[in-house]
């Protein structure tokens, strides 16, 4: 889904900041005059995510992912607060395991915590089998 700022507030007369909520992440694009600055961030990166609603006025949204922070403004009310639900769901859908897009790095890394669970002697070699082909989908 696609989120435009509108032109009426400022910071986005000519190049209005842009958010695009995709089922993997959110990217922000705020373009400018000679330099525009864009970031993705993946659902399973963002650590908070906090939105501003004055009275009277644009709000705006911003995310914090890995250290780094991104405000972008210019947004109804209701806009923020659907980018922001859109976020939480995307996240919640991540730890269920719901999100189709997953990627193979979480596979890797599920598969090296369960190996380190069975060197440890946590989990037996089967359990670890069991876990490994569920993970891999076998």
């Amino acid at each position: 889904m696609k989120y435009t700022a509108s032109r009426l507030s400022a910071g986005n007369k000519i190049f209005p900041t842009e958010i695009h909520l995709e089922s993997t992440g959110i990217t922000i694009k705020i373009p400018g005059l000679f330099k525009g600055e864009t970031k993705q961030f993946d659902f399973n990166h963002i650590a908070s995510v906090e939105i501003d609603t004055p009275l009277v006025g644009f709000s705006s949204i911003s995310i914090y992912a890995g250290g780094t922070q991104m405000t972008a403004s210019g947004f109804t009310k209701a806009e923020v607060k659907q980018i922001k639900e859109g976020i939480e769901k995307g996240k919640s859908s991540l730890k269920s395991g719901t999100n189709t897009g997953g990627s193979s790095s979480s596979i890797a890394d599920e598969l090296k915590k369960l190996k380190d669970l069975a060197d440890s002697g946590v989990i037996t070699a089967s359990e670890f089998e069991q876990q490994k082909n569920k993970i891999l989908g076998n």
